[in-house]
Parts: structure tokens; C-alpha cells; sequence
């Protein structure tokens, strides 16, 4: 993956990017921190870097993202796809707020920037593999996965959007960390994402409310510094 410094960097094509996320608490900071306006439902688009950004939410897992990408939109018509939003870390070394990110068999002109650009902002960065996941891991799991399987963080979208893209268009999961390898999330979390739905969590769950408020508030954060990185990055590409 690492490459001398020496190595001139191409100008690549200003082809439109798509970007992923599957939920509102992703996808709406990404399309504020990229300056991307509404274009319908779960949808945002822009420009940035010089060229067209379209930034979609999808659902969580991989048969919501699937359905969705195949429902409406073309691999062939983006220059790049990235699956963006929040990670589990599966390695010791990997912790909150961290970039991570998976660009197998991509081309290192698309590579490169990414470490450079985690540099340039002072931000951690990890390049490594997000496994896939069907639900969320506790620690005990996510440190035996990540060992076995030699991963450095997990999701649950990631493999859904590169399997969708192949061969058509390079695609990149770029997450940052939400939770480190010894800790476990809330099990639970509401049906949806409208105001009923909260509500109806928030009278069922009152004992489980401050460690629901303590996930947001690390959520905003975490998602604040992903949406610097990827603005960053896609000016630099």
C-alpha cells in the first residue's frame, strides 16, 4: 500500500463521486460538512473539488444498501464510490474519532490523498480491512474477528457497496471509529428515525437513555471529523 513520496501524482478526471451512508445521524452531518443541498428524499448533491458529489442515505445493512443502490443509480455513471459513516474498531490501536479505511484493489492515485490528507488535517488514520458485520459486535467478538481475520475496524455496509460497484467503479469504505475494541454499544435503538420513533424509545428505554445520549453526542463528533476528512479529500483528488 505505501508508495515512495517521490511518486508524481496523476490529476485524475473530475468524474462524479457517490457517496454512501445508512442513516440520518451519517448522512445529514456528511451533507452539511460538504456543503451538499437536498435533491429528494435521502438524497443530497453538490459540487466539490470540481466535481458532482451525490450523497445518498441507504438504511442500515447490507440488504437495505444493496436495494437502494440497485433500485436507483448506475455503477458505471460515478468515478468513485465511497461508503462513508461509522466504524467499530477491531484492533487495539484503533480508537475514537479515527480514520479508517478499506480501499482494496483501488488505484493509488485514489489511495494516496487519503493518508496524505489525514496528515494534513493532524487526524489518526488507519488503512486496513472493515469486515462486514450483520449486527453489532460486542467486545469479546470484535477482538476475536479482528484478529482472525486480520481487520482493523467492522460495519455494516461496506461490502454491500463494493460488491454493487464491481468492476465499474472503484469503491473506498471510509469510516471513522464510534466505538474502540473493549467497548460495547446500547444493544437496543429505535425502530426509526422520525420524531414518533424516538419517543416511543425514549418511554420504553428511560434506564438506557444516558448511554443513548452519550452514543449522539459521540456520533456528532465522530461524524464532524469524517465530513472534514472527505471534504479535504475530495479537494485533493
Amino acid at each position: 500500500m505505501e508508495e515512495s513520496s517521490q511518486t508524481p501524482q496523476i490529476k485524475l478526471p473530475k468524474t462524479p463521486v457517490l457517496i454512501t451512508a445508512a442513516t440520518k445521524w451519517e448522512a445529514q452531518p456528511l451533507a452539511k460538512g460538504l456543503g451538499l443541498s437536498p435533491s429528494g428524499d435521502g438524497r443530497w448533491e453538490g459540487n466539490l473539488g470540481g466535481r458532482r458529489v451525490v450523497l445518498v442515505k441507504t438504511g442500515m445493512g447490507a440488504q437495505k444498501t444493496s436495494a437502494v443502490l440497485a433500485k436507483d443509480f448506475v455503477a458505471g455513471d460515478f468515478g468513485l464510490v465511497l461508503s462513508a459513516g461509522l466504524c467499530g474498531a477491531m484492533n487495539p490501536d484503533v480508537h475514537l474519532g479515527d480514520v479508517v479505511a478499506d480501499p482494496a484493489e483501488v488505484e493509488m492515485d485514489f489511495v494516496r490523498p487519503l493518508r496524505e490528507t489525514a496528515k494534513n488535517l493532524g487526524l489518526a488514520f488507519h488503512f486496513g480491512r472493515i469486515l462486514h458485520t450483520n449486527v453489532v459486535l460486542k467486545p469479546e467478538m470484535k477482538r476475536k474477528l479482528g484478529a482472525e481475520q486480520r481487520a482493523v475496524a467492522c460495519d455494516m455496509e461496506t461490502a454491500a457497496v463494493r460488491r454493487w460497484a464491481s468492476p465499474k467503479a472503484p469503491a473506498i469504505g471510509v469510516r471513522v471509529v464510534l466505538d474502540e475494541l473493549d467497548e460495547e454499544l446500547p444493544g437496543d435503538a429505535p425502530e426509526g428515525e422520525d420524531a414518533a420513533s424516538l419517543a416511543k424509545f425514549a418511554l420504553t428505554h428511560a434506564a438506557g437513555l444516558p448511554g443513548m445520549i452519550g452514543v449522539g453526542l459521540r456520533t456528532g463528533r465522530a461524524m464532524k471529523t469524517l465530513s472534514r476528512f472527505l471534504k479535504a479529500y475530495l479537494e485533493a483528488i
